[in-house]
């Protein structure tokens, strides 16, 4: 029985797959914690099932994780992950001890959008960008969250299944994924049709060309642009 390792970065997915696996095998989930401390400070458990793992290339290396263990890793489009980020931190977000979530809300909601998302490229957005880069130059296997909306079965029966080694049927595990559809977990709201005050706010990749203003869009390709192209979203800076 392997130990499974579910690393991201934030507004990948991450609760997504972490509401998937506590479904798949509840018994063996290692609760996630501020910090990752569940995983960088404790003792690995062995056989246990992380979800969420918010950590570089180095830090999971730095981590004795025993024999048999394994791993995925899920990165998504930055300029998504910088919208989904504004809306969840803006609104929607629980404000968890230890966290800025309460900072930046209040910063949020005294500017403007093009001023939120500018303030979150730089402030926020480059631990998302530390840990993406970091399995990227280690020439690690990533799967695209852009990927996992449109191929939800295919991918996760052959992550959770065949690499993952995890015990339950092809059939549960459909039942599982279709249980955790973007429809079901918004009681019937079709991809595409957005709720900027729910965790499942609108459910598509893309979603930044409705966002990102002339002033963004810069402020974004300075930072991150070379990030974008090396991670496959885009094949130049044109965009």
């Amino acid at each position: 029985m392997p130990t499974v390792l579910h690393v991201t970065h934030w507004k990948a997915g991450s609760q997504w797959i972490h509401k998937i696996l506590r479904e798949c095998v509840p018994d063996r989930i290692v609760a996630p914690e501020v910090g990752n401390k569940q995983f960088l400070e404790s003792p690995i458990y062995p056989g246990g099932v992380y979800p969420t793992l918010y950590v570089t290339k180095r830090e999971f290396d730095r981590v004795v994780k025993g024999r048999d263990w394994r791993r995925f890793v899920v990165i998504r489009d930055l300029r998504d992950t910088l919208v989904s980020a504004y809306f969840s931190i803006k609104l929607s977000h629980p404000v968890l001890e230890g966290t800025p979530i309460a900072h930046n809300r209040s910063r949020l909601r005294e500017c403007s959008l093009d001023e939120g998302l500018v303030y979150l490229v730089d402030e926020w957005l480059p631990d998302c960008a530390r840990i993406q880069t970091s399995w990227l130059e280690a020439g690690e296997p990533v799967i695209r969250y852009e990927e996992l909306l449109y191929n939800d079965l295919e991918i996760l029966e052959r992550v959770l299944l065949v690499e993952c080694s995890l015990p339950i049927s092809p059939e549960r595990l459909r039942e599982i994924v279709l249980d955790n559809s973007f429809e079901k977990l918004t009681g019937g709201r079709q991809r595409g049709q957005e709720d900027i005050a729910a965790h499942e706010r609108k459910g598509i990749a893309g979603d930044w060309r409705t966002y990102f203003s002339r002033a963004v869009k810069q402020a974004f390709k300075e930072r991150f642009g070379d990030l974008i192209v090396a991670s496959g979203y885009e094949n130049d800076l044109s965009w």
